[in-house]
């Protein structure tokens, strides 16, 4: 899974030349804004408060990927069947592959947006970016 989000941040970073991605440092502020963001909005689509184990966070300038799986606070798993994203939203149970949570952000400026980001994805949540599609997100640049 590293593989194909460094795989992911390498197809957003490929026209420009950057350094290497980093990992914030657990008990970062740059880690907890990041965390904060992505926090906010899967809550309610988990049904309640949840905190982050970190598998994958890589940040290079104003763009980071993160490859996240989500439990409640304190390590108790959460129950996806009975989760909003089953009961409000209709996802099937077996369509969702875990609490996993995948996303691309970007700092247009001195706060973190979230791009796209996906909940127990099954395949290649990214497959299909088009750049030309999120704007201020990817600068001329880019596209």
């Amino acid at each position: 899974m590293r593989f194909l989000l460094t795989l992911a941040l390498s197809i957003c970073l490929a026209p420009m030349a950057l350094a290497d991605p980093v990992e914030p440092p657990r008990g970062s502020a740059l880690r907890a804004e990041i965390l904060d963001v992505l926090r906010r909005d899967v809550e309610p689509r988990f049904g309640g408060p949840v905190e982050f184990v970190v598998e994958t966070l890589l940040v290079d300038g104003r763009r980071a990927v993160a490859n996240l799986t989500a439990q409640r606070p304190g390590g108790a798993p959460i129950d996806l069947a009975s989760s909003p994203l089953v009961t409000v939203e209709g996802i099937p149970p077996d369509l969702i592959d875990g609490p996993t949570v995948q996303a691309y952000l970007y700092r247009p400026g001195t706060y973190w947006q979230i791009v796209e980001y996906s909940i127990g994805a099954t395949d290649a949540w990214w497959w299909g970016w088009d750049c030309r599609n999120y704007g201020d997100f990817f600068p001329e640049p880019l596209c």
